[in-house]
C-alpha cells in the first residue's frame, strides 16, 4: 500500500501578501501626495502673505525712482508744453504729423472743428513755404478757471524771411483719459489766440 499525502499550498496567505503590500503602497502615496499638497498650500499662502513689488520702467528701460505727487498746476504746464510743441512747432514738410500729434491734446468733442481749421493752416503753409517755430517762456495755470495763458515769442518764416512776433495764448482745458501721447489727460477745449495789446 503506497500512501503519499500531498499537501497543496493556499493561495490565500500570498493573495493576503500581496494585498497587504498593496494597501501599504497606497498608504505611502496617499501619505505623500497629502504632504506635498500642505507643503504646497503652505507655500501659496506665504507668497500671498508677501507685499507686491511693482517696478515701473520708463520708455529708455529705466526704473522710475519713488517720487512725491507732483503738483496739477506741473502737469498741467508739461502737457501744455508738449502740445505747443506740435501745434506750433512745424514746416512745410512737417506740418500735417505735427498737427496730427497735436489732436491728441483735443477734447474729442472739439477736434472736428480743429481739424476743419488746421486744414486751412496746412494749405497755406505748403503753398506758401511757411514754418513756424514758438517759444513759450510763461504759463500760467489757473485751475479754477480752467484756464493757461501762454506768454512766449513766435518765429514765422515765410520764402525764407523771418517774422517775430507775440504768442499770447488762453487755453481752456479739462482732464480726461490718459493715453501714451496725451499720458497727462488734459485735453483743450478753447483756444484763443490773442493780439498784442
Amino acid at each position: 500500500m503506497n500512501t503519499n499525502i500531498q499537501l497543496k499550498i493556499r493561495k490565500l496567505p500570498k493573495a493576503l501578501a500581496e494585498l497587504s503590500h498593496s494597501n501599504q503602497f497606497m498608504k505611502v502615496s496617499a501619505f505623500s501626495a497629502f504632504g506635498l499638497c500642505a507643503l504646497l498650500i503652505i507655500f501659496i499662502f506665504v507668497q500671498s502673505m508677501r507685499s507686491v513689488q511693482v517696478l515701473t520702467i520708463a520708455p529708455d528701460a529705466s526704473v522710475y525712482q519713488n517720487a512725491t505727487v507732483p503738483k496739477p498746476e506741473v502737469e498741467i504746464e508739461r502737457a501744455i508744453r508738449e502740445y505747443i510743441k506740435f501745434r506750433y512747432n512745424w514746416a512745410p514738410k512737417t506740418i500735417n504729423s505735427q498737427l496730427s500729434k497735436s489732436g491728441a491734446f483735443i477734447l474729442p468733442s472739439t477736434k472736428r472743428i480743429f481739424d476743419g481749421s488746421m486744414s486751412d493752416v496746412v494749405k497755406f503753409s505748403v503753398e506758401k513755404a511757411v514754418s513756424q517755430r514758438a517759444y513759450p517762456y510763461e504759463i500760467k495755470v489757473d485751475l479754477k478757471k480752467g484756464i493757461v495763458s501762454v506768454f512766449g515769442d513766435r518765429v514765422t518764416i515765410i520764402q525764407g524771411i523771418k517774422a517775430a512776433g507775440d504768442l499770447r495764448l488762453d487755453l481752456g482745458f479739462e482732464s480726461g483719459p490718459r493715453t501714451s501721447v496725451n499720458p497727462w489727460g488734459i485735453y483743450i477745449k478753447k483756444e484763443i489766440e490773442k493780439t498784442n495789446p
